[in-house]
């Protein structure tokens, strides 16, 4: 299955949520859609709601979404990512911000939100 997702634009940031079993070429080919599209965002800030994603587990897959982000969404003022707390891992986060990045991970979306707006 490939990545199916939706966009609502939230005051100061976008909320992408993100639901499917994507491979990890599904998943590289979204993150460069979300390139192209999060360039329209009015706020730079965007809150990533992983959570429906039931793929992409190894160490592989998250040195190469960290990559990936690094390399098509430095642009973005701020990325909040979303996902269950058995998830995290801080690899995909820690290459991401090598990258130039600001990205966060979080397990709340209220957590999200405040760090999102924070300035």
């Amino acid at each position: 299955m490939a990545v199916d997702f939706s966009i609502e634009q939230a005051e100061g940031y976008a909320v992408v949520r993100v639901f499917g079993s994507p491979s990890l070429a599904q998943f590289s080919a979204f993150i460069r859609r979300m390139a192209v599209e999060s360039t329209r965002w009015p706020h730079g800030r965007g809150l990533f709601d992983l959570r429906g994603i039931t793929t992409l587990r190894t160490v592989t897959d998250h040195v190469a979404i960290g990559t990936a982000v690094a390399e098509h969404l430095r642009h973005m003022r701020k990325i909040a990512s979303l996902v269950p707390p058995e998830r995290i891992t801080g690899i995909s986060r820690r290459v991401a911000q090598e990258g130039g990045v600001n990205l966060a991970v979080f397990v709340t979306e209220a957590e999200a939100i405040e760090w999102l707006l924070a300035d």
